[in-house]
């Protein structure tokens, strides 16, 4: 018990903080650069981040499973740490030719070139982390991931209050803040394993780390792409201006999917249980995932609504009128598809635990494909309203293929109870758009209407203490 409760509290301070010192460096940012820089830095993090993570080979996984399971640990972290070495070291030269041979690329995208080494130093700690992870350290794994985002938002603020707040004080920022992730990743392993952690490159082991990997890297590549593609394309086709309406719009999104991130890790392990037949279907686990579906169906709901609602308001507020106007409309066309990616989570979880992963795969490339043509044609015209088009149009085509291909009858699986609350909360949107009342006002106005709702389906014997 002692151990699950210290995994617990190190995990929930790690995503606590994170998403704290996140969302305020986000904030800060936003309200005190001009759009040009907001913009070229979160395309030049989108591009990067995309980068490393297709540079892992989906090693992450398989580095923490090998040392868990009893693997030399100096051997497996220390194979994983050359590789990323050896990557960043390749990156690096790239990027020096590229900025010579490219010079007025790097002029217009100011940021990129920081920020990449930046994110490549963060890359070289991630053995760092895994080892951390492999060995069941999580507070020092929280700890390591922290580190960075706290350094980032306490040099933030002091740049702000001294009115130091400029883009090359930015890209110092970023290196300067990942530089001392990496020493404190260095740090905290020599304490914990009484030596420091060393690249070793031994073939047979790099080999059967990429064979292990291989059948991850195709989905690793998929998700990579699909998650900040929309991000990068608006930097090539658009302006720096469209960029940073769209990306803020889009981490308000990311945020609106808290309730996801909380219900998924209680749907994959009764699914799994269940095709994995440690234990019959029967009629009360049905009831159990029904309820949950009947939960899913309305709490997808709330963030969102209270977003829209209160939008144009709250935003300027934050953002010192910058950003509240000009994406409002992006953000309303982004949150269509909080609902479907709830359901699409459901059906996913299905597919998953019955072990259909070539399925998933395919839908994955369908997705990405159909995504990167709907935002080429797009953005051109309609800039990041375009991008948030294409985004919900691509979700909506995971859905649909998601529908048509997992059944599971013993489910009630009722569209419907999603396709209710959905027309309930836009009739709510549209009603609050016309009424001119403080914010405050409509949001508490909002909260009300959403509990009456909720009642009315009675989701309150659904969630109430002690029940399904």
């Amino acid at each position: 018990m002692k151990k699950h409760l210290k995994i617990f509290s190190a995990t929930t301070f790690q995503i606590i903080c994170n998403q704290l010192f996140g969302l305020l460096f986000f904030l800060l940012l936003s309200s005190d650069v001009s759009k040009d820089i907001f913009g070229d830095l979160n395309w030049s993090i989108a591009v990067s981040v995309t980068a490393s993570v297709i540079f892992t080979f989906g090693f992450d996984y398989i580095v923490v499973r090998k040392i868990s399971s009893g693997g030399n640990q100096h051997e497996v972290a220390g194979t994983y740490l050359a590789h990323t070495l050896a990557v960043t070291a390749v990156c690096v030269l790239a990027l020096v030719f590229s900025s010579v041979v490219f010079p007025a690329f790097f002029q217009f995208h100011d940021l990129f070139f920081c920020i990449s080494i930046s994110t490549l130093l963060t890359f070289v700690a991630a053995p760092f982390k895994q080892l951390a992870m492999g060995k069941e350290k999580f507070w020092n794994l929280a700890i390591m991931n922290v580190t960075c985002n706290f350094i980032r938002i306490s040099g933030l603020l002091l740049m702000i209050l001294t009115k130091n707040l400029t883009a090359y004080n930015i890209k110092m920022l970023f290196i300067g803040s990942s530089g001392i992730e990496l020493l404190v990743c260095n740090f905290l392993t020599f304490r914990y394993m009484g030596g420091a952690l060393f690249p070793v490159f031994k073939s047979k082991l790099y080999q059967s780390l990429v064979k292990e990997a291989l059948p991850q890297t195709g989905t690793v590549l998929l998700d990579s792409a699909f998650a900040r593609m929309d991000w990068i394309l608006m930097g090539l086709l658009s302006t720096k201006i469209f960029t940073a309406d769209y990306s803020f719009a889009y981490k308000a999104f990311e945020s609106s999917r808290i309730p996801l991130l909380i219900i998924a890790p209680v749907l994959l392990p009764k699914l799994s249980r269940i095709y994995s037949k440690e234990e019959h279907f029967n009629e009360d686990i049905g009831q159990q995932l029904n309820s949950l579906w009947k939960v899913e169906s309305i709490v997808w709901a709330f963030i969102p609504m209270m977003l829209n609602v209160c939008w144009v308001d709250l935003v300027n507020l934050f953002t010192h009128n910058k950003y509240g106007e000009s994406t409002q409309g992006v953000y309303l066309v982004l949150s269509m598809g909080i609902p479907m990616l709830f359901i699409n989570n459901y059906l996913w979880t299905i597919a998953f635990a019955k072990g259909r992963l070539s399925l998933t795969f395919k839908i994955s490339i369908v997705v990405t494909i159909s995504n990167f043509i709907l935002n080429i044609i797009l953005i051109p015209y309609f800039h990041a309203l375009g991008a948030a088009i294409a985004s919900t149009l691509g979700i909506l085509v995971q859905l649909i293929m998601y529908s048509m291909s997992v059944k599971e009858e013993r489910l009630s699986i009722p569209m419907f109870d999603f396709i209710k609350t959905f027309l309930f909360i836009g009739v709510v949107i549209a009603a609050f758009h016309f009424l001119q009342l403080h914010w405050l006002v409509k949001g508490v106005l909002a909260i009300g209407l959403f509990g009456g709702w909720a009642y009315g389906l009675k989701l309150q014997k659904y969630v109430r203490p002690g029940g399904s």
